[in-house]
């Protein structure tokens, strides 16, 4: 026994890593397959195909170093190994994002399977994926069914569609593929099968949905029904094209038939339905004036059971054949708007006649009510109400009953916003089992998390990403669900990056950037709204790169780029004439916008550091999306268009102390430190001097836009604790109505995400996380540790889940965990909390100063910076400290 040495801790921990590694023999099936990201989607374009996964594998370091694809037009062929449509064979990369598809071309309207299997880096092949299948769509020219509507023009239109058909067989894939302008809620058999589709301008980038009835449909005699509303009053948060409904449904056999069944005028039409659309009352005012009618519904009106195959639909018309050919269709990718829970009041009370319904916290949806004692002909009516005590008033609907027991569920037409409902014209006592706040909202998988040594932060965190996923309506960033359902440019990226830092695999902000290119102006503008191309915010325009390239950095898409480079290009053109030559900052037309609803925060307008901050960013993005495709003239060009612009900044708006707002201006307003704080361009030298200087300005003065990049500047450079204290201005919202508001004091909409920010700048900066490169291929984690004593999040990627969790001692020792997913490379920052000399282990390995002569597997490098230790580490789990 004497011989033996002693073994300690790490060198053992190492053996067992070793040991782990030779037992596991070769890497796992991946996981978590995508197409176009999304999970099995039900339709995709296929002009560009491209391809996701996610390995388990927890071995530290371990690395994919080549991939290989099969696609099959069966499933039965792909459990052959028969890759009919495109076998890859082995391609060295260890690329597990944006795989480009590069076989036979697709049939529209079929299914495919695909499977995948990776090489770790010492060359070992693993185990395919489980199969995992995807769908086509219809091209533009591919669509047999042709747009029908009721024969009516009033505005605020409803129609009421049927078709009956008979199958003899079941069939072994059935496909429904629709649309409507503007809604519709479709039924098959009495059945609601969903709603859409995501609101569009189908001029330019419209939206269809593809539903698999396969195992619905039944020999015998079946019915397609649908409802379908047309609005034609948007102002700013719609397109007012013509009304439209479209349907297809494609039947393909176990004997290799098919059928097809589409709309035209075989369809039945009821025009008058029991919606009464004259005269349509409208609510809110200015933008939003004409965005929402009250829903007035006649349930005596109603054909009993017309959505059932039973259903005697002869005294119906035909339906109208109508010319929408310039429409333009697009597999719709954005999540679907749904039911997401039935909520229980947490208090009914009679008052002064009407009922008062209390759902605790102000939500977007619908009501929904049943009755028992009212008489034919009575009148209900809810009004809505974002606060108590009848407070913000959001409209209102009514339901005239036919009588006996009856159950109004008002999901049909706009969702609208409440806290409370206030009914009148009940009959008898309400109960609360009686009463329901159906929340609605694009569906979502949630997985990020935040929490901190702050009960504060805790609940601004949950209150903000709550307000941004209930403000997702109809498959578009809607802000909110009263004034203002519109989406804009600059709301879209607030409100855009909290659903990609939480939720898993969200192509939101694919459509916001479609939809805004498509929409993009001939001189190369965007405009402030779509999809209802209006106002212009140069200002704002320059959100969209922001938005494309952070859609890249979370979904690795490089088609998405390569698709938008021109839209790009042309932008930049259209707002360089705007430069000075000289000092290189920028002065665009039109109307400035740098923090609305609180216009003396900072001087707009002119030669202003906030367009000229945000141009700069704009041009350093240019510069990284044609490094990416490889173009690379084009990418150093604007690089050094970036740099340029960064000089002038320095040389024109910064006085040795901080920035001013302008060059014509001398004062030191907080909110223009923000944008070069923001974007890195102050040199590491001024930063304490910028700090001090907000720090002597006291409380600024920002309305609900500003904030986000104010906090973001601060975060980014060290400014965390004043961060901390000045979020004390978000306790009136979590104290009243528990939902973002539009403003601190009330004064505008009180459920308004453009305030949900720190839902993801907790995320970014607190915790750390930033992607680096497209799909997290790579990524920091840098935490902002300044105000807080412990903070821990998780980020849901497309490379899996990225979690850091760090904690700070009294006496300065710092502790941080993080897990790095497979395939990925990670840059961690440990910030030097200690004054004097420290040490910094992993896992108790010794790191720095003196590394240990056993290599930490996973740990590629380590350096030393001014305020950190920095690591890059392969994937796995990792345990740092920090101690004197």
């Amino acid at each position: 026994m004497k011989n033996f040495a002693v073994v300690t801790q790490p060198v053992l921990k190492f053996i067992l890593a070793l040991i782990a590694f030779a037992a596991a023999g070769r890497p796992s099936a991946p996981a978590e397959l995508l197409v176009n990201g999304v999970s099995r989607p039900l339709a995709i374009d296929r002009d560009a195909t491209w391809f996701a996964w996610i390995s388990k594998d927890t071995i530290r370091g371990e690395k994919q170093t080549g991939y290989q694809i099969l696609v099959s037009s069966s499933a039965e062929q792909l459990a052959e190994g028969k890759a009919d449509y495109w076998n890859s064979g082995k391609v060295d990369s260890d690329k597990s994002t944006s795989v480009e598809y590069a076989g036979k071309p697709w049939l529209p309207a079929a299914r495919f399977w695909w499977e995948v299997r990776i090489w770790d880096q010492t060359g070992k092949p693993g185990p395919y994926s489980e199969p995992a299948y995807f769908d086509t769509g219809l091209n533009q020219n591919e669509w047999s069914a042709q747009y029908i509507w009721d024969g009516t023009t009033n505005q605020n239109n409803f129609a009421y569609f049927r078709k009956t058909f008979v199958i003899t067989n079941d069939p072994s894939l059935a496909k429904v593929y629709v649309t409507a302008h503007n809604d519709y809620l479709l039924y098959y058999n009495g059945q609601p099968l969903g709603r859409g589709p995501a609101r569009c301008d189908p001029y330019h980038y419209g939206q269809y949905n593809a539903y698999d009835v396969t195992g619905l449909l039944k020999p015998g005699t079946n019915v397609f029904a649908a409802m379908c509303h047309w609005v034609g009053t948007w102002h700013d948060s719609g397109c007012n094209a013509n009304p439209a409904f479209l349907l297809e449904a494609r039947l393909n056999y176990p004997d290799g038939a098919s059928s097809t069944i589409g709309t035209d005028e075989s369809w039945k039409v009821l025009a008058h339905t029991a919606f009464i659309e004259t005269p349509a009352t409208y609510f809110s005012t200015g933008g939003g004036g004409s965005n929402r009618a009250a829903i007035c519904f006649d349930s005596r009106l109603e054909p009993p059971s017309w959505k059932s195959v039973d259903f005697d639909d002869s005294s119906w018309a035909s339906a109208p054949v109508v010319d929408r050919s310039h429409y333009h269709l697009f597999a719709q990718m954005a999540p679907l708007e749904n039911e997401q829970a039935e909520l229980k009041p947490i208090s009914v009370t009679l008052t002064n006649g009407a009922w008062l319904v209390d759902f605790g916290r102000c939500i977007d949806g619908w009501p929904k009510l049943t009755m028992r004692s009212n008489r034919p002909g009575d009148v209900v009516r809810i009004e809505y109400f974002q606060m108590t005590g009848e407070r913000k008033p959001a409209g209102w609907d009514q339901y005239t009953c036919h009588g006996g027991n009856e159950t109004w569920d008002a999901g049909f037409g706009r969702h609208t916003t409440f806290q409370v409902f206030k009914i009148t014209g009940y009959g008898g006592k309400l109960k609360a089992s009686d009463v329901r706040g159906i929340w609605a909202y694009s569906d979502a998988d949630v997985a990020g998390r935040f929490h901190c040594s702050s009960d504060l932060l805790n609940d601004i965190y949950e209150m903000c990403e709550r307000s941004a996923r209930q403000n997702i309506q109809q498959g578009f960033i809607s802000v909110d669900a009263d004034r203002e359902q519109s989406q804009w440019t600059a709301d879209s990226w607030l409100i855009g990056n909290v659903l990609l830092y939480n939720h898993r695999n969200t192509m939101m902000i694919d459509k916001v950037v479609r939809d805004f290119a498509g929409e993009q102006m001939t001189n190369g503008d965007f405009y402030s709204c779509s999809p209802s191309p209006m106002f212009r915010i140069p200002e704002w325009s320059m959100y969209w790169p922001m938005l494309l390239w952070q859609q890249y950095l979370f979904s690795g898409d490089e088609t998405l780029l390569r698709e938008m480079s021109p839209h790009l290009t042309r932008f930049l053109d259209w707002i360089k004439t705007y430069q000075n030559p000289a000092t290189k900052l920028i002065n665009p037309p039109n109307w400035r916008i740098t923090d609305w609803a609180k216009k003396e925060n900072t001087p707009y307008g002119g030669y202003n550091i906030a367009t000229t901050s945000q141009y700069y960013d704009n041009l350093l993005i240019a510069s990284r999306i044609f490094s990416v495709l490889g173009e690379t003239n084009q990418s150093v060009d604007y690089f050094q268009q970036a740099e340029a612009v960064k000089a002038g900044i320095n040389a024109h708006l910064f006085n040795g102390s901080y920035y001013l707002a302008r060059p014509d201006t001398n004062g030191m307003f907080p909110l223009s430190q923000a944008w070069p704080l923001r974007f890195n361009i102050e040199s590491a030298a001024a930063r304490p001097k910028i700090l001090k200087a907000i720090e002597l300005a006291g409380k600024p003065a920002i309305g609900g836009y500003g904030g986000d990049a104010l906090y973001s500047g601060l975060l980014n450079a060290g400014g965390g604790a004043f961060v901390v204290r000045d979020l004390e201005r978000y306790r009136p919202m979590l104290e009243d109505n528990k939902a973002n508001w539009e403003s601190w004091d009330a004064s505008n909409e009180v459920n308004h995400a453009w305030t949900s920010y720190p839902a993801y700048i907790f995320l970014k900066y607190i915790c750390g996380i930033q992607p680096t490169s497209g799909g997290f291929a790579t990524f920091d984690v840098r935490p902002e540790t300044s105000g807080l004593t412990f903070a821990e999040g998780m980020v849901p990627t497309v490379k899996g889940l990225i979690s850091t969790r760090w904690e700070k001692s009294a006496n300065g020792e710092f502790s941080l965990s993080v897990n790095v997913p497979f395939n990925t490379r990670a840059t961690i920052y440990i910030p030097k909390l200690i004054m004097g000399d420290f040490t910094v282990t992993e896992s108790r390995r010794p790191l720095w100063p003196a590394q240990s002569a056993v290599k930490d597997p996973g740990v590629l490098a380590v350096s030393d910076t001014s305020d950190s230790i920095k690591c890059l580490v392969g994937g796995g789990d990792y345990q740092f400290e920090e101690t004197h």
